[in-house]
C-alpha cells in the first residue's frame, strides 16, 4: 500500500499541527538521543541486550515527507521523534534519483536521511521503482495502469542501483563524509522492492520465482558494499487481489530464497492486534520450514482506518487509537518468541485518493488527518512506544 510519492505533487502542512501534535504527546520525550556527530558515528540496528528491543523497534511510513518543504521536513521529523519512533521507511525510487543513465539526484533523500538523523531516526530505504528505460517487457495479458510497478528487465541494473544507495547512505558512505558535521545514523536495513505479490507492484503479474532471483541477485550487491547490511524481502501483504501472503513465501522458497534475506517483512493487516501477530508467525513458521533458517520478521507495514469506505480494517477513532496500543504493547511482549524486529506503521497522515485511483480504507490509516488533525491514536501510539524504550 505504500505509495510513491513522486506522483504526487509537494503537500504543505498547516502550522496548527504542531501545536496539536504537542499537546498531544506532551511528555513522551523527543529527539535528543541522536548519536555523537562525525561521520564515524552509527546506530547498530542489533538489540542492545540479550531479550532488549531493537532501538529501531518502532517505525512509520509517512510519504507526505520526502517532496515537503525544508521546515514541513523538519516539524513532521522532530514530531516523529517526539511521539517515540526511530525508523522512518521510504520508497527510494530508481526513476527519480536516476532519472537519465548516470545522472543522479539524490538531494531530497539527502535532505530526509541528513534530517531523519538529526532527530535520532533512523531511515529504511525501499529499494524500488523502474525508470522506463529500465522496464521489463510487458507480459501477455496482464493489465498495466499508469499507476503499476514494473519490474526492472535486468537485476544486475537494480542490483547496481541498490549498491550505489548503500555507498551513499551505509556505513562510511558518501554522504556522511560529504557531511562530517552532521549526527551521522547511516542505513543499516534495506528492504528490496514493495509488495512484490500485487499485480500493482509487479508488472501486472506477480511471481515468487522473478521477485526471488531479484532479491538475490540485489542482496549480494548490497551485501558486498556492506557485508553487515540487514536484507529485508518486500513487504508482502494478505490481500486478496494478488497472491496470499503465505504462497507467496512459499513460491519463494520454492525459487532458493534462502540465504539471500536477514528478515522476512510482512504486511499482516488484521482486524485485532493478535491476529496480526498471528499473521507475521505463520509467515515466518512457513518460510523456516522451507529452509529459511531462523531468520526475523518484520511487520514493515499495518494501520487502521478512521474513515472512507467500509472494510474490515475499518475502525472508530478511538477503536484505532486502542488497536495502536495493543499492537505495539503485545509486539514488544512477543517479540523475542515471534524473533519480531519491529513494527512500521502506516501511516503518520491520511491521504489524497492516490492520482487516477478510488477511495478506499487505506488512504485514512493516519494518526493525523489530512486536515493535520490529531486523532486519538497519535497518544495512544507515543504511550505505547515510549514504552518500549
Amino acid at each position: 500500500m505504500t505509495q510513491i510519492a513522486a506522483r504526487r505533487g509537494p503537500r504543505t502542512f498547516l502550522a496548527s499541527v504542531a501545536v496539536g501534535l504537542a499537546l498531544s504527546i506532551a511528555g513522551c520525550g523527543g529527539g535528543d538521543d541522536a548519536p555523537a556527530s562525525g561521520n564515524s558515528g552509527t546506530q547498530s540496528s542489533a538489540p542492545r541486550a540479550a531479550g532488549a528491543l531493537s532501538p529501531t523497534f518502532v517505525g512509520i511510513t509517512a510519504p507526505e515527507v520526502l517532496p515537503a518543504t525544508d521546515h514541513d521536513v523538519e516539524q513532521a521529523l522532530d514530531a516523529q521523534a517526539k511521539a517515540g519512533i526511530k525508523l522512518f521507511r521510504q520508497p527510494f525510487l530508481w526513476q527519480e534519483i536516476e532519472p537519465e543513465e548516470g545522472s543522479f539526484d539524490f538531494s531530497r533523500y539527502d535532505r530526509l536521511v541528513l534530517t531523519a538523523a538529526k532527530y535520532g531516526i533512523e531511515v529504511m530505504p525501499i529499494v524500488f521503482g523502474t525508470p522506463p528505460r529500465e522496464a521489463a517487457p510487458k507480459k501477455p495479458g496482464a493489465k498495466i495502469t499508469d499507476t503499476t510497478a514494473i519490474p526492472p528487465r535486468s537485476d544486475k541494473r537494480f542490483a547496481k542501483f541498490a549498491a550505489k544507495l548503500v555507498r551513499r547512505y551505509g556505513h562510511g558512505g558518501a554522504l556522511w563524509t560529504e557531511n562530517p558535521d552532521a549526527k551521522a545514523l547511516p542505513v543499516t536495513a534495506w528492504q528490496v522492492w514493495n509488495e512484490p505479490n500485487l499485480p500493482a507492484y509487479w508488472g501486472g503479474q506477480p511471481d515468487a520465482a522473478e521477485y526471488t532471483a531479484l532479491l538475490k541477485t540485489t542482496a549480494t550487491a548490497i551485501r558486498a558494499d556492506d557485508p553487515k547490511a540487514e536484507i529485508l524481502t518486500g513487504g508482502i501483504p494478505n490481500s486478496r487481489i494478488g497472491q496470499s501472503l503465505l504462497s507467496f513465501v512459499q513460491g519463494m522458497m520454492k525459487a532458493g530464497a534462502a540465504g539471500s534475506f536477514d528478515t522476512l517483512a510482512v504486511h499482516p493487516y488484521a482486524a485485532s492486534a493478535s491476529a496480526v501477530l498471528t499473521g507475521a508467525k505463520e509467515a515466518r513458521d512457513i518460510a523456516m520450514k522451507a529452509g529459511a533458517g531462523d531468520i526475523g520478521v518484520w511487520i514493515t507495514e499495518i494501520g487502521w482506518a478512521t474513515g472512507g469506505p467500509e472494510s474490515s480494517f475499518t475502525v472508530t477513532p478511538d477503536e484505532q487509537a486502542s488497536l495502536v496500543a495493543d499492537l505495539l504493547t503485545q509486539a514488544g511482549a512477543q517479540a523475542k518468541a515471534l524473533k519480531l524486529r519491529g513494527v512500521v506503521y502506516y501511516a503518520w497522515r491520511d491521504s489524497p485518493r492516490y492520482e487516477g485511483g478510488e477511495d478506499f480504507w487505506g488512504l485514512y490509516t493516519g494518526l493525523v488527518t489530512r486536515e493535520n488533525a490529531v486523532k486519538p491514536a497519535l497518544s495512544s501510539f507515543a504511550t505505547a512506544a515510549k514504552a518500549l524504550q
